[in-house]
Parts: C-alpha cells; structure tokens; sequence
C-alpha cells in the first residue's frame, strides 16, 4: 500500500521536476542568457527519461555522441585527455 501511494506521489513529482529543469534548461541556451543550458537539459532528460520513452531516445542520443566526441579527443591526443 505504501508502495503505491508513493509511486502516486513520486511519480508526478519527477515528472514536473524533468519538466521545470527542461524549460529552465531551454531558457538558459537562449543567446543572451549566460548558464549551463546544455547540462540542464541533459540533465533533464535523464529524470524524464524514467518515465517517458522520447526522452530516454533523446538522452541516450546525447550520451552516445558525447562518447564520440570523448573519443576523438583522446585518438587527437594519443590517448592522453587534454582539459585546456
């Protein structure tokens, strides 16, 4: 019983939490608006992708070519991560 009252309560909660950090998120990337736009979007995704399939589509999308450009980076570099 519990269990159900907090998947009823939890559930609506992340979802307005994914969506809130979405619009800020989109907000942020506008030109003009200096914030890490990108990241809470990202971020965003990543809550609503427990609920929604859309989102999870668009975070695994994002991952996969954050991973590449990791990667470039490190063949560029011979393997070696330049953070400057």
């Amino acid at each position: 019983m519990v269990c159900v009252i907090r998947h009823y309560i939890w559930r609506p909660l992340r979802i307005l939490l994914g969506l809130a950090l979405l619009i800020i998120g989109v907000l942020l990337s506008l030109p003009g608006i200096p914030g890490p736009g990108i990241v809470v979007i990202v971020f965003s995704l990543g809550i609503l992708s427990q609920d929604f399939p859309w989102a999870k589509r668009s975070h695994s999308y994002i991952h996969q070519k954050w991973q590449q450009v990791i990667n470039r980076d490190k063949r560029a570099n011979g393997g070696e991560r330049n953070l400057d």
